[in-house]
């Protein structure tokens, strides 16, 4: 038995240890660390102050969901109250600002009408205050029949308290008419304070079904009583829907927190931007903006077509489908940096060229491949039966046979801002004549392009000959994905084959 009472007795004590340990040891408390600018604000916790000032790390805060706010001089800071949610050994720092231009909050008669902060020093407490201050629980008074009763509504019990003296008169039966400047003082002096805060800033504060001026986050004076408190703004859902708070001499001031989540409406729109400059941008033909447009429309399809901006080509049209599963289609677009680099013969055997471009000629051997020579290679001439002049491409070396494979390398840098994806083409104005090389039968016409190194056009033959020069015909493909970043080579040779001549006037790429 003895043994039974002892095993008892330990395992309370255990037990209350075990509760002091889990409600007390300082695990159970975490840190925050308040600032204020300025300095030396006074620290609220709960509504209540803590006799601490910024800055300040206060260690011994229980754990759980608490209101933090700093005064000083009736300013109002900046954010206005932060909650914060300590948990074991957790260590928060919170910020306030205060920005010099704040004034005391206003106060609210629980009707919707504001009444600014009082600028008088205060009245001296009359006896009836000091009863009413004192002893407000005590009896529940009566109020003369000549008070309007509407002047009171939502105010508790005990804001009915009449000054003693007024009580006594009237449980003695004298007839004596209610002094009003008792009743006024009577109402200031029964309010209390609900501090409202919100997840977002700025929302719309409606007391009692009415609104005020006041938003989130803001102190707010009220008569003692119950009252519904909602916030509201537009495009969020309000959790919870409304907050009844009850205010009493005993209960002190209150705090209300309102989680605002934002709401997206089902909307039908198309958003279409242009990159990496603003373009004008039509939609079925309409002007719609100039770099981003968001276009309302129902259901179906969208032309989209881009305007032409200066150094930028123009993007292709582009279609745009709004559907219910995709109600909010987006569209962006990229102008390419306009490029262009070219070299045109002129008669006297001179070159005007655009942009950093240029030139290597010399012979082409199948085995040694190009070689760079001043002595042979195409030169400058003028073409036969036209006007122009252009590299003429023919013999290479009239010493080797056969003769031919004459070469020309352009060189030239494509920039950082115009990528190798560029819709950029190739124009070669290349004309073939009827002259044959000497000692020839055929009429064998081969022009062979290289791209960087890799064969481009493999025994072309041109297509227009000497006598449509003055027309300036030429040939055009594209080089889309076929250059690379920095340094580019196009090589233009005869073929192994080739036994005509042939004259470039101009090499172009844009």
């Amino acid at each position: 038995m003895r043994i039974i009472l002892l095993v008892l007795i330990l395992w309370v004590i255990g037990l209350g240890s075990y509760l002091l340990y889990d409600r007390y040891w300082p695990g159970h408390t975490g840190t925050v660390v308040v600032h204020s600018t300025p300095p030396g604000a006074e620290i609220w916790v709960d509504l209540a102050p803590t006799g601490r000032t910024t800055p300040a790390d206060m260690r011994d805060i229980l754990i759980g969901k608490h209101s933090i706010t700093v005064r000083l001089e009736g300013r109002r800071p900046q954010p206005f109250v932060e909650v914060v949610k300590v948990e074991h050994g957790s260590s928060d720092t919170l910020s306030f600002v205060f920005d010099g231009n704040d004034t005391p909050s206003a106060q609210y008669d629980g009707f919707g009408t504001a009444t600014p902060p009082a600028s008088v020093p205060p009245k001296s407490e009359s006896i009836s205050d000091k009863v009413k201050r004192e002893l407000p629980w005590e009896v529940e008074r009566r109020v003369p029949s000549s008070v309007d009763s509407s002047i009171l509504t939502g105010i508790d019990t005990a804001t009915r308290a009449l000054p003693q003296y007024e009580h006594e008169h009237i449980e003695s039966g004298e007839a004596r008419d209610f002094p009003k400047e008792s009743i006024s003082e009577t109402l200031d002096k029964a309010t209390g304070t609900v501090e409202i805060s919100s997840s977002v800033a700025g929302a719309t504060i409606i007391i009692n079904d009415k609104q005020i001026a006041e938003r989130t986050p803001a102190n707010v004076t009220l008569p003692l009583g119950t009252h519904t408190i909602r916030v509201e703004m537009a495009g969020y859902k309000t959790d919870p829907e409304q907050h009844d708070v009850r205010l009493s001499r005993a209960a002190g001031g209150q705090l209300v927190y309102f989680t605002l989540t934002e709401t997206k409406s089902a909307r039908k729109e198309a958003t279409i931007t242009t990159e990496p400059v603003p373009g004008a941008i039509f939609v079925n033909g309409d002007s719609v903006g100039f770099g981003l447009a968001v276009v309302a429309h129902d259901f179906g399809v969208l032309e989209i077509t881009f305007g032409k901006v200066d150094g930028y080509l123009t993007p292709e049209p582009a279609r745009l489908v709004i559907t219910p599963a995709k109600p909010n289609p987006t569209l962006t677009v990229k102008y390419p940096r306009a490029y262009q680099v070219s070299a045109e013969c002129k008669a006297g055997g001179s070159v005007d060229k655009i942009g950093e471009i240029r030139w290597e000629t010399g012979i082409y051997d199948k085995d040694k491949g190009a070689r760079v020579s001043d002595t042979h290679g195409p030169k400058v001439n003028e073409i036969p039966g036209s006007n122009k002049s252009g590299w003429e491409l023919a013999m290479g070396d009239p010493n080797r046979n056969p003769t031919g494979a004459d070469y020309i390398e352009f060189i030239f840098t494509l920039p950082e801002e115009v990528p190798p994806s560029t819709p950029l083409n190739l124009r070669l104005y290349l004309y073939r004549t009827n002259r044959k090389y000497p000692l020839s039968l055929s009429s064998r016409c081969e022009i062979t392009v290289t791209v960087n190194g890799r064969v481009f056009l493999d025994s072309f033959r041109p297509r227009h000959d000497q006598t449509m020069a003055d027309g300036e015909k030429f040939e055009e493909w594209s080089l889309q994905h076929a250059l690379v970043p920095g340094e580019n080579r196009i090589l233009i040779r005869t073929g192994d084959k080739n036994q005509i001549f042939n004259y470039l006037w101009k090499f172009e790429v844009l």
